[in-house]
């Protein structure tokens, strides 16, 4: 997201309300907002003596044949690189055309909805091929040793599996992750070593830097060293996740149990946020703080979404499914049974316990987390193959036999 000056000209005190609501998105945290009164007639006397900014947000209550000839005005003295987000009170398809038409970026009606806002303000503040980016899905426990790694590994595999499509799985807990141990693989260069040189790393460098598990995966493992620094520059997280993005449709970041400024920057990266919780009483606490604390600054995302992992584990001391979910305030996003044995197998052979003996069964909440953090419907499938599948399956009887 590039960093934008925003100038807001709002009429009413409940849009001031809804633009701040809007603009609070993690997605806008570079922009910087400044709110003046007044509405198009205000604006034109400010910019007649000094430059506008890279986006005004200016309400109007005047006729329509006032607002196109304020405009007209206004756009003779804003600068040609400045977007304009229209807010008014009327919801008119033939208004909207003939302000989109003069080049006006969104037209949106009042009472404003901030998520619109949203939407239409990231759509200026993008950077460019912002849209083709993969998204980016965090991994966190509740609180050690809960198997958030172990979930972050499925689920990345799951969503190469299931859509065909590039993951990249990057373990970023320096001192205890297991990526590597998980996958029975080591990249060529380590999470860490990416991050130190982040500012000059590109598609060419990061393809050397990765190690690839199967068509669809690749990794990028952590070192597994206990000297390597817990903390680390912040500011490196987003040309590496940006340089990530540019090569795959997901991006799995999997954190370590760690609440330090680098880990709260890589959770507002990122675009789905799951933590892994285990059914004891910390766990419980740590979750509901967590998610708590995350859904907050979150309005405009989906909220946290929590795995409840190893259910079944101690009947006689864990906390019933049915408790968690009431103190929680809600039901978790999957539940995981209690597989030591089938998940113990798997990690040791380097595999997702859905390459194992039990693999429908025990993936089954894998798959379907998958699908709910990727942000697409899932392929239709006929006869258990995809439409792709069949799709190349088609052309591959159809070609014509070698003479």
């Amino acid at each position: 997201m590039q960093r934008v000056d925003i100038h807001i000209w709002a009429l009413a005190d409940e849009t001031k309300t809804a633009v701040e609501d809007g603009l609070a998105d993690r997605r806008l945290a570079k922009t910087r907002p400044a709110f003046f009164a007044g509405g198009i007639p205000a604006a034109i006397q400010k910019y007649g003596s000094e430059a506008s900014p890279g986006l005004l947000i200016v309400e109007t209550i005047d006729p329509a044949e006032a607002i196109v000839t304020q405009l007209e005005c206004l756009s003779e003295l804003c600068q040609a690189e400045t977007d304009l987000i229209l807010l008014g009170p009327y919801n008119d398809v033939a208004l909207y055309r003939e302000l989109t038409r003069r080049g006006v970026h969104e037209y949106l009606p009042v009472p404003l909805d901030p998520r619109q806002l949203t939407e239409a303000v990231v759509g200026v503040c993008a950077d460019t091929g912002a849209a083709s980016q993969g998204r980016v899905i965090s991994f966190i426990g509740a609180s050690g040793g809960v198997g958030s790694s172990t979930v972050a590994n499925n689920v990345a595999w799951q969503l190469g599996r299931i859509y065909d499509k590039e993951v990249t799985l990057v373990d970023l807990d320096f001192a205890f992750g297991t990526v590597g141990l998980d996958f029975n693989l080591e990249s060529p260069q380590t999470s860490a070593q990416a991050l130190a040189q982040a500012e000059r790393l590109d598609g060419q460098m990061l393809e050397r830097f990765l190690a690839r598990y199967n068509s669809n995966l690749t990794l990028l493992t952590g070192p597994g060293d206990c000297q390597a620094p817990a903390d680390i520059d912040s500011a490196a997280l987003d040309p590496l996740v940006t340089t990530l993005r540019r090569s795959a449709a997901w991006v799995v970041l999997d954190l370590p149990h760690y609440w330090g400024g680098w880990v709260r920057h890589a959770l507002d990266l990122s675009d789905e946020i799951v933590m892994t919780a285990v059914p004891t009483l910390a766990s419980l606490r740590n979750a509901k703080s967590l998610a708590e604390t995350l859904n907050a600054a979150r309005k405009n995302d989906a909220p946290v979404r929590i795995v409840l992992n190893r259910l079944g584990s101690s009947a006689k001391t864990e906390i019933p499914l049915k408790d968690f979910t009431g103190t929680l305030g809600g039901k978790p996003a999957v539940t995981v049974p209690h597989d030591a044995v089938s998940f113990t197998r798997a990690a040791s052979q380097g595999q997702t316990v859905a390459e194992g003996p039990k693999g429908e069964r025990l993936a089954e909440p894998f798959r379907r987390l998958a699908t709910m953090v990727s942000g697409r419907a899932e392929p239709t499938k006929r006869n258990g193959k995809s439409w792709a599948h069949l799709l190349r399956s088609s052309i591959a009887w159809s070609r014509p036999s070698a003479p």
